[in-house]
């Protein structure tokens, strides 16, 4: 079994679909159970006269229920799932697989394969270098008029503007979606969550503000910078980069570890970020995923993980962003990396980092021997030489921490962002903790 209660639990799309799994775990809700290496599958009793057939994929995990919930995984999936891990001798060893689940795993099967195999027809280059030059021109001129926002928003001063935080750059946003500006649009949507009811919000207002002047500059500028730098800044700007091209570069194979899982939600679109280290190259690797609506994840990741995988990173100039080209799952194992790095060497890779990519906004490190402090109801991540950095996590968040550690030394994995320093998860020689 690859997976354990914990594990399984943190894969549940909320607190009640957890509860409801677990009450699930039990034999007797189950008509049958069988089981080999690929999947699970089970007949699952509900209020109705038909059971719901219930299947667990074991080589990509992925779930599949005839039950109408819209949830992902449903309780019945989770249950089926933690289940086996309890009690594996409950489920019937069956080497042949029934029909129906034979057929979803086939299905998943060809369209994994699709996905890595794009049709070879070649797109019209005389029709896409059209399409290309009269989007440039769509983005050239709203960058000139966000240009001139910019400066008439710093002409008149920035005091106004707690009076509209949510309305004073709602028009030129949307002309950035009309100018096919993605990137800066999210960025300008960006200043709308900014706590204008503090002191000292003129601070991070200006550096935004600013920050999207100087990604402009250099836009204007793209054909005299390197080309990785080149690439990033027309990312930022929303021009996007092929899956299939992404796929077809070098890629890394390692044992890849699950460090970080989270998500957030805007609007009908959630946004999720995993984070993950390779043990043999020391490097870390962002997926960023989009999902909207009820769409299904396409890898199912939870903290802790073990993948052995081939990651495809996009270009840039500090490649982060990663693509899974082909994975496999590994038992369960501790998470133990040891660096030798303390706070003023990680001050150093985010100084190097942004250095060459001024516009990177996350930057990934591991601590170990840390300790958290608070002093004077300040947060710090205090190294074993003493150096102190504050810390960004909300208060439940830092109590917990502290709580876990009872005031000991611990590593961590974080992501330094906005000159502070987010912890994601915490262990030590014995126990962990996913803050994040």
């Amino acid at each position: 079994m690859l997976y354990n209660r914990e594990q399984i639990l943190q894969l549940a799309p909320d607190e009640a679909s957890a509860r409801a799994g677990q009450q699930l775990a039990t034999r007797s809700k189950w008509v049958v159970v069988y089981a080999n290496r690929k999947a699970l599958w089970g007949d699952c009793q509900g209020s109705g006269k038909t059971p719901y057939k219930t299947i667990v994929d074991l080589t990509n995990l992925a779930f599949k229920c005839t039950c109408p919930s819209r949830k992902f995984p449903c309780k019945h999936g989770l249950g089926l799932l933690l289940l086996y891990a309890q009690d594996p001798g409950a489920f019937h060893d069956e080497a042949a697989l029934p029909e129906h689940v034979a057929e979803w795993l086939g299905k998943r099967e060809v369209r994994d394969a699709a996905r890595e195999q794009k049709s070879d027809r070649q797109p019209d280059d005389a029709a896409r270098v059209k399409r290309v030059e009269a989007r440039e021109r769509k983005v050239d001129s709203g960058i000139a008029e966000l240009r001139a926002w910019l400066r008439d928003v710093i002409r008149n001063g920035l005091m106004h503007v707690p009076q509209q935080a949510y309305q004073f750059n709602a028009n030129i946003t949307a002309r950035m979606i009309d100018a096919q500006a993605g990137g800066l649009a999210a960025q300008l949507r960006q200043v709308n969550l900014l706590n204008f009811f503090t002191d000292g919000w003129q601070k991070p207002l200006l550096k935004r503000l600013s920050g999207l002047y100087m990604l402009t500059e250099g836009y204007l500028r793209r054909d005299q910078l390197p080309p990785e730098l080149a690439h990033e800044l027309r990312t930022l700007v929303g021009w996007t980069t092929s899956r299939e091209e992404v796929l077809e570069g070098a890629a890394i194979a390692d044992h890849w570890i699950v460090l970080s899982v989270t998500s957030t939600e805007e609007g009908n679109l959630t946004t999720e970020r995993i984070w993950l280290f390779g043990r043999n190259s020391a490097r870390f690797a962002l997926l960023l995923n989009f999902y909207a609506g009820n769409q299904v994840p396409q890898h199912m990741l939870f903290p802790g993980m073990h993948l052995q995988a081939e990651l495809a990173f996009y270009p840039g100039a500090n490649p982060v962003r990663a693509l899974i080209r082909q994975q496999q799952t590994l038992p369960p194992k501790g998470i133990n990396i040891n660096t030798t790095s303390y706070l003023p060497d990680i001050y150093t890779r985010i100084t190097e980092t942004l250095a060459a990519n001024v516009f990177t906004e996350q930057v990934p490190f591991i601590l170990n021997d840390a300790k958290l402090i608070v002093k004077d109801e300040h947060w710090f991540l205090v190294d074993p030489e003493g150096n102190a950095a504050p810390v960004s996590n909300d208060e439940d968040e830092r109590w917990t921490v502290l709580a876990f550690s009872t005031g000991q030394p611990f590593s961590v994995f974080g992501v330094y962002e906005n000159e502070t320093f987010g912890l994601h998860y915490v262990w030590t020689r014995f126990k962990g903790l996913f803050v994040k």
